[in-house]
């Protein structure tokens, strides 16, 4: 029995945010609908039902909600500009609080009905608040520069909403990818021009691409990426013809994301480089697992995200070394960019490559370039003297402070 197409209403202005997400247009009913195998939730605000639903609450004033919840806050004694209201607990200052002392806790949701929950823990006092529909114009009017305010707030927090919804879409598809292409083998061409000998448990895309699965911390799947046999890559979808011709949008999310070989609770510390190929180099040489950043930029981002879920677990950055940058008067991004891990999270090594001007004029930047010219001894010998300098570092502070 065939499915029954769940349609939509769409206005005009809205079809092609519609269409970005993955709604696809029905000429002979001349309506949008959306795909069985997509997630339902990113079409909800165009779904007839939801719209049917929404018909009772359309004379809630989102602006007006958010004045009668400060009023109701303050009342209770609330130190208070702007509620958050996204369904998340905050922490409030009260009347009376001192230092960094926050008495005052309130949940706000401005979903279909705006409703919440206030709690003054100095006075004892706690409550649901539920918003009213009868509108006062005097506190609407005395409220219009928090209007003003919210307005910009709103539009940029929808357009984060419709980037992540597009994200959770992007996902969705390349996890189905994922889950379905077939095993790759270490006689991939890459991998073998990288001196890898083995697949590390990735698999390939029809057109024999490595996928390499991009994850966050909590271990879902956000993207891929892809490297061809001669080393070309790229993160994220490759469009089908009719994908192509509906415009329909991707957005694959890297930051934050990696990839590695072994969960994350099964390290006992974390290395972490930037590109796939030195971080197997590093994987071969230590015989631990890595953490592939994906590039410079993002080594920040996944750094940050390890160091909250994890914040006992050591962190080292084997970092590229981009001398052959500096030498044409550019930044060394490499360097800089392991230095603002550092500059972040302060109990971060970093090791960097050891390369001359004449290696760096020959293109080498990594522990794989190192690792291909002089074979795995060279990285060993380099990495068990970096960490024994930084451990004597460690003791000679250590014995300063004693």
């Amino acid at each position: 029995m065939p499915r029954q197409r769940q349609y939509l209403n769409v206005p005009y202005e809205e079809r092609q945010e519609a269409k970005n997400l993955g709604a696809i247009w029905d000429a002979k009913e001349k309506k949008f609908f959306a795909p069985f195998y997509l997630e339902q939730d990113l079409f909800k605000k165009w779904s007839i039902e939801n719209q049917k639903k929404q018909n009772v609450y359309q004379k809630i004033d989102t602006n007006e909600a958010l004045a009668q919840f400060k009023t109701a806050l303050e009342t209770q004694g609330f130190l208070i500009d702007t509620p958050i209201m996204n369904g998340k607990i905050q922490r409030c200052k009260i009347i009376g609080d001192r230092g960094n002392e926050k008495s005052g806790a309130y949940v706000g949701f401005l979903d279909e009905y705006p409703a919440g929950f206030i709690q003054n823990h100095k006075t004892g006092f706690k409550e649901n608040w539920k918003f009213t529909l009868e509108r006062n114009e005097k506190t609407f009017k005395n409220n219009h520069s928090l209007n003003i305010k919210h307005s910009f707030q709103t539009k940029q927090e929808q357009k984060e909403l419709e980037r992540l919804n597009i994200q959770k879409k992007t996902a969705l598809k390349l996890e189905k990818e994922w889950i379905e292409s077939k095993d790759a083998t270490k006689e991939h061409k890459y991998l073998i021009s990288k001196g890898l000998n083995t697949a590390y448990d990735l698999k390939v895309d029809r057109f024999n691409n490595l996928l390499i699965p991009l994850r966050d911390e909590n271990n879902k799947l956000w993207s891929l990426q892809r490297i061809s046999e001669n080393g070309n890559k790229i993160i994220g979808v490759i469009k089908t013809q009719e994908e192509k011709e509906q415009g329909i949008e991707y957005s694959a999310r890297k930051k934050g994301c990696f990839y590695t070989q072994i969960p994350l609770e099964k390290q006992d510390e974390f290395l972490i480089c930037e590109g796939f190929a030195t971080a197997m180099t590093i994987q071969l040489a230590t015989q631990k697992p890595t953490i592939v950043a994906i590039d410079a930029g993002n080594l920040i981002n996944v750094a940050q995200a390890l160091n909250q879920k994890f914040p006992k677990t050591k962190i080292t950055i084997f970092a590229d070394n981009d001398l052959k940058q500096e030498l044409q008067n550019k930044r060394n991004v490499g360097l800089e960019s392991a230095k603002a891990v550092k500059d972040l999270i302060k109990e971060v090594s970093i090791i960097i490559p050891n390369i001359d001007i004449e290696e760096a004029k020959r293109g080498m930047s990594d522990f794989n370039d190192l690792y291909q010219a002089y074979g795995i001894q060279r990285i060993k010998e380099q990495i068990f003297n970096d960490l024994k300098k930084t451990q004597e570092h460690k003791n000679n502070k250590a014995d300063l402070e004693i």
